[in-house]
């Protein structure tokens, strides 16, 4: 069973717990982000969440969403879920820590309730991007415009949505 640290809203960790009762009990827990830009920022690598996914199957999201492994650094965290989910081997550069939840999965009914520590990485466009299919069942490079089509028509993980907002990325 995977386990993940729960966490208080300052990230003093807790005691472990299975990542499926963190997410059926709503426990605050750690995550890690990662936000894909090409060199000039005009352009976002998003992910669509594949439908076997617990929380927000079938969501648009930002590059990669995770947990570190208990003891595991945010910063590994995220480097090993970036090969993990897309093949891609990339310097990832912390930016902002964001507190949120709990918020319930219109699908599944369980909770997203996480300290996530989002990181940038700077990719080209041609970098070959091969998702995990039990991860990720879409990936594409959008910029502003396609991606309010894409929360107009596609819905996005309520995580990314802040991640937006905080980048002043979202219009």
């Amino acid at each position: 069973m995977r386990m993940v640290e729960t966490i208080d809203p300052m990230g003093a960790i807790g005691p472990l717990v299975g990542i499926i009762e963190a997410h059926r009990a709503g426990w605050a827990h750690r995550a890690i982000s990662v936000v894909a830009w090409n060199s000039s920022r005009t352009k976002m690598l998003v992910t669509r969440r594949a439908a076997v996914k617990t929380t927000w199957p079938g969501f648009w999201s930002n590059a990669v969403c995770s947990h570190p492994l208990p003891r595991e650094s945010n910063v590994a965290a995220a480097q090993r879920r970036l090969v993990e989910e897309l093949q891609i081997r990339e310097t990832v550069v912390p930016a902002f820590r964001m507190y949120y939840g709990p918020v319930r999965c219109p699908i599944s009914g369980v909770f997203e309730h996480e300290l996530d520590h989002v990181f940038y990485t700077q990719l080209t466009e041609d970098v070959s991007v091969r998702p995990n299919p039990e991860e990720i069942s879409a990936a594409h490079w959008v910029d502003k415009s396609q991606l309010a089509k894409l929360c107009k028509f596609g819905g996005l993980t309520p995580w990314f949505a802040m991640i937006l907002e905080q980048t002043h990325w979202a219009k």
